[in-house]
């Protein structure tokens, strides 16, 4: 089994509930910049206050959205302390 690297850079796309649509078909979303996955994850978790389903965390090589943003955070391997 792989194991996930949690101090690579990563960028987490928190989508806008509520916003109009693009032209494109896609809802308006933040982006947030970490320096660590284990940060990005944590924000997510924690600190975005916004229903999984909307989160994506992109790392150079790998993506995580809704519930396995949430296995990250469960993760034994996580390393910061969780709330």
């Amino acid at each position: 089994m792989k194991t996930t690297d949690f101090t690579v850079a990563a960028a987490v796309y928190v989508q806008i509930r509520g916003a109009n649509w693009s032209s494109r078909g896609r809802a308006p979303k933040k982006y947030f910049r970490f320096d660590s996955l284990a940060l990005a994850v944590q924000y997510a978790v924690e600190n975005s206050h916004s229903n999984l389903s909307t989160v994506v965390i992109e790392t150079e090589d790998s993506e995580f959205a809704g519930d396995g943003v949430r296995t990250l955070y469960e993760s034994e391997d996580y390393p910061l302390p969780r709330k």
